[in-house]
């Protein structure tokens, strides 16, 4: 599940919310989880591995710990839990494991302790209640969004995007020259330029855009 190393920093240029305004323009849509809480810092990303839980009525249940010894090094795991609430089962020692095989993050919209060792977003509470996997590598919702295995998940303390693999380098080129674009524009603001024209920009800004940012 490795990413191309050129792809991973491209995506680590820019925010989640430049991303899914590209995704936007593609048409895709539910690609941003939300209502969940941020832990740890810095920029993550990633391949999705993805996981199903539901509440547990019985005691027929799929075996969590070997899923997690499933994972791939690079991964950022994604666990549904039916947005129960619910605390997910041994969450800290589950996450240290996912650490130790390498994973780069985890999104859940399962409760989790308060330290867990890896960057993770989660509900903020846990609901009485327990949790059982009933599937792994599947198309999954978490946060209202659509995640399918493979999707590239980019994540920091602003929020997350779920980034279809194949559309992903050139949703990267084109979040890149979109933040271009913001920061500019923000910028000509601070100049006390006329937002009219710039919001959106028309022809003309976008000559001056052109013109003062384009490599010596």
């Amino acid at each position: 599940m490795a990413i191309d190393p050129t792809l991973r920093d491209a995506l680590s240029a820019v925010t989640p919310a430049s991303l899914a305004r590209a995704l936007a323009r593609a048409g895709v849509k539910a690609c941003t989880p939300h209502g969940l809480s941020a832990r740890g810092s810095g920029t993550v990303v990633g391949p999705a591995y993805t996981m199903r839980m539901i509440p547990a009525r019985d005691d027929a249940a799929g075996d969590l710990a070997a899923a997690i010894d499933a994972v791939p090094e690079g991964a950022v795991v994604v666990i549904d839990a039916a947005a129960s609430a619910l605390a997910l089962p041994f969450g800290a020692i589950l996450a240290a494991r996912l650490a130790q095989r390498g994973a780069v993050g985890l999104i859940t919209d399962a409760a989790l302790p308060e330290e867990i060792g890896l960057p993770a977003w989660c509900r903020p509470a846990a609901a009485i209640g327990a949790l059982a996997l009933v599937g792994t590598q599947e198309r999954v919702a978490c946060g209202g969004a659509a995640i399918h295995p493979g999707d590239i998940l980019v994540g920091d303390s602003s929020g997350l995007v779920a980034v279809p693999a194949a559309l992903a380098e050139r949703v990267a080129l084109e979040a890149v020259e979109q933040q271009r674009l913001d920061l500019w524009i923000q910028r000509e603001v601070e100049r006390g330029a006329d937002l009219a024209s710039l919001l959106p920009p028309d022809a003309a800004a976008l000559a001056r855009f052109e013109a003062e940012t384009k490599p010596a």
